[in-house]
């Protein structure tokens, strides 16, 4: 009797287990690759979709979550970017993963279960989502390019041999990407609104501050040129390269660079120049005086002398020693700031004078001081050359006398508080003598031809 009782027992729980087994594994046979019925995607009915329809529902579902304005601000500047375009993307395969896995998990009996409640309460799954990496920080970029501010200089002026602010430098905001990729993706993944993002200050080269310590003059130096108003114009035009130029510590300075090319495209007119001993009219004449001054006020303002040319002959408008020419592609003049301090050139040309000032913060009781020295002759040819000079009409000559050379040496001395505390040969100059030299003149005439040497045999 038991035993019956046992059987009846047993077969009804097997009736009562293979009914729901039976009904779970239909559903898995009638949803096989489809979200189960009782799944809501953020909030949307998606049950029966299949994984492809559920990605692009997804997108769509997405769609107003991407397109959410991000307010971004960095000092007093801000910008607006969609989350989209900062690299927030759709998980497809997360999100429909999820959904997927609703009602499959777990063993038979937690199926069962979860599929029976999500008859009555069905259940949520939420959005995945990535950040695309390199979409974010190439919107960063462009977000930090729009939103940083360039720093200013301060823009100064000399008056009564002052330097004077006209317009105070600004400091500039560089934004750090680094730290806006981190933040941004922490406001995406939070749902915020907003970000603000770390800033870092960018100072100016030439501060107002530094400005005002450089207010004083530590050098000037200035030379004078004759009437003529192409040789003032090159003077004027080459001086310009020169005015407010800044040196830092270190910092050295190409006369060639700073000027470039002397031709008539950049506006230089052709003046007398020094070339072959001789003066002629050529493209830039005037600008070796430039170079000149810029040397004397570069010594008088402790600036290291790294390369300097002197002229064949001496100058007119300078002592023998305290020249120096330039060429461009050929010669330069290199000086170098190797004081503590920055140092500013300030050019001003007048009517017939070239001055050249060096700003910088002054130690009181130096003195900086040029002094020519060991100069020795070097007696002049005892013979005659002869040249033709197209300028010159036919027939008429010119004669320029022979002229001695020179070998002379130019050295620095500086003092503070009225003791020595250094002394150097900054440079030396070597003139070389000229024989005494008679110009035919050969206006006119055609060029000479050079004939090559034709040696005949005889037999």
């Amino acid at each position: 009797m038991i035993s019956r009782v046992l059987a009846g027992t047993l077969a009804g729980l097997a009736v009562t287990l293979a009914v729901p087994t039976v009904w779970l594994l239909g559903t898995d046979w009638l949803y096989e690759g489809r979200v189960l019925p009782g799944v809501l995607l953020e909030g949307e009915d998606v049950g029966g979709s299949t994984t492809v329809g559920l990605a692009v529902r997804a997108e769509s579902i997405a769609r107003p979550h991407l397109d959410r304005q991000l307010t971004l601000r960095a000092a007093a500047r801000e910008a607006r970017l969609r989350a989209r375009d900062l690299g927030l993307q759709v998980d497809a395969e997360a999100t429909v993963g999820a959904a997927m896995a609703a009602g499959r998990t777990g063993w038979v009996g937690e199926r069962i279960r979860d599929r029976l409640t999500m008859r009555r309460q069905p259940a949520q799954v939420r959005m995945a989502y990535r950040n695309n990496a390199q979409a974010s920080r190439a919107a960063i970029r462009a977000i930090a390019a729009q939103m940083a501010a360039t720093p200013r200089d301060a823009e100064v002026d000399v008056v009564a041999g002052r330097l004077v602010v006209r317009r105070p430098s600004e400091d500039g905001v560089t934004v750090d990407q680094d730290a806006a990729v981190t933040s941004i993706a922490s406001a995406l993944s939070r749902g915020e609104s907003e970000v603000t993002l770390a800033i870092s200050a960018r100072r100016p080269v030439f501060t107002t501050e530094m400005a005002a310590q450089m207010a004083e003059p530590v050098a000037r130096f200035t030379t004078w040129f004759p009437a003529n108003p192409d040789r003032a114009h090159n003077i004027r035009l080459a001086a310009d390269a020169f005015r407010g130029l800044l040196l830092l510590p270190g910092e050295a300075l190409s006369y060639n660079q700073a000027v470039g090319p002397r031709t008539p495209e950049r506006g230089y007119r052709k003046a007398p120049v020094l070339i072959n001993d001789e003066f002629v009219p050529g493209d830039g004449g005037g600008v070796c005086q430039v170079s000149s001054t810029l040397f004397n006020a570069g010594v008088l303002a402790e600036m290291a002398v790294e390369s300097r040319t002197n002229h064949s002959r001496p100058v007119a408008y300078l002592p023998a020693g305290r020249d120096a020419t330039v060429e461009y592609g050929a010669i330069d003049l290199r000086l170098r700031n190797t004081t503590p301090s920055p140092q500013l050139l300030w050019t001003e040309v007048g009517p017939r004078s070239l001055t050249i000032t060096v700003f910088s913060v002054r130690q009181p009781g130096r003195e900086v001081a040029i002094v020519v020295t060991d100069q020795r002759v070097i007696p002049a040819p005892s013979h005659t050359v002869v040249r033709r000079d197209r300028d010159l009409p036919r027939g008429e000559t010119r004669i320029e006398p022979a002229r001695p050379g020179l070998r002379v040496r130019m050295v620095r001395r500086v003092r503070q508080d009225g003791v020595g505390v250094r002394q150097e040969v900054v440079a030396s100059s070597y003139y070389h003598p000229a024989p005494r030299t008679v110009f035919v003149g050969s206006r006119g005439m055609p060029p000479r031809v050079a004939h090559r040497a034709h040696r005949v045999h005889a037999p």
